[in-house]
């Protein structure tokens, strides 16, 4: 019996958890979702979560051409320069982070601008609160 309620209380918490995403662009290949509870902004600086959910399976190539299909990123966002830099990144085998985890690193990238009409923009405008236009499907 209470290994029943331990299940079911698993069960609610990782389904609340996966409802935190929020899809914020997309093409046929990627789906890109972002964890608003995340957020936290100092300054201009905005950090945030994201969520790469490929449609196809990708190989990473520094562990052995692994298989994976999702990864998890942890974005640090220059609002005023428009620019992004990656601190944290995650690959998991599986679909919304699931799976076994593939690969996993924690570094401060190097700045990148901000491309215009790109999944990149889309989830550069979610973290510094920017109009964003309609994600796609």
């Amino acid at each position: 019996m209470h290994r029943a309620a331990a299940t079911l209380v698993f069960a609610l918490i990782s389904s609340a958890a996966a409802a935190e995403w929020v899809r914020v662009g997309g093409n046929n290949n990627v789906g890109v979702y972002a964890d608003p509870a995340s957020l936290s902004k100092k300054g201009h600086l905005a950090t945030m979560i994201d969520l790469l959910n490929f449609s196809s399976v990708q190989t990473e190539r520094s562990s052995g051409r692994l298989p994976y299909r999702s990864q998890k990123e942890t974005r640090e966002y220059d609002c005023t320069n428009e620019r992004y830099r990656l601190t944290r990144f995650s690959l998991r085998a599986d679909f919304m982070f699931g799976g076994a985890l593939v690969r996993s690193n924690a570094a401060d990238g190097e700045w990148n601008p901000v491309q215009p009409a790109s999944l990149g923009e889309a989830l550069w405008k979610f973290a510094c609160g920017k109009k964003l236009r309609a994600a796609t499907p």
